[in-house]
């Protein structure tokens, strides 16, 4: 890859984090939407005398909605996703400054070579 080609590079990549962040951001949402529902159902049931019949009662309630574990496990991967992207967007900066360094230096040897 050339030095000019770099900066392109390292903006897709920073899209595509920012892409990432955005689904990950939408889907906790969806995840949290789904704990208040259940949680304003519990705090109504007046059947449920304490805190250990709450916390079961709302395992219970989660692990019975239909989109709950989905949405979880979305989320999961797209963290996944997300980091993988990160590393990558990382990697790309590093190298392009290894290359502007390796740039410099040539350039320094060439002024060098010509001030002898």
């Amino acid at each position: 890859m050339q030095l000019s080609e770099y900066p392109t590079a390292i903006a897709k990549l920073q899209a595509e984090v920012f892409d990432f962040d955005l689904v990950i951001e939408q889907t906790h949402a969806t995840v949290k939407q789904i704990e208040a529902e259940v949680d304003g159902t519990i705090a109504f049931d007046a059947a449920l005398r304490n805190d250990a019949q709450r916390k079961a009662k709302r395992q219970q309630l989660l692990d019975e909605h239909p989109n709950y574990w989905e949405q979880q496990e979305i989320l999961s991967q797209y963290r996944s996703k997300r980091e993988q992207a990160f590393i990558q967007l990382c990697l790309k900066r590093n190298e392009f400054s290894v290359l502007k360094l390796e740039k410099r230096e040539s350039i320094a040897r060439l002024e060098l070579q010509a001030n002898q």
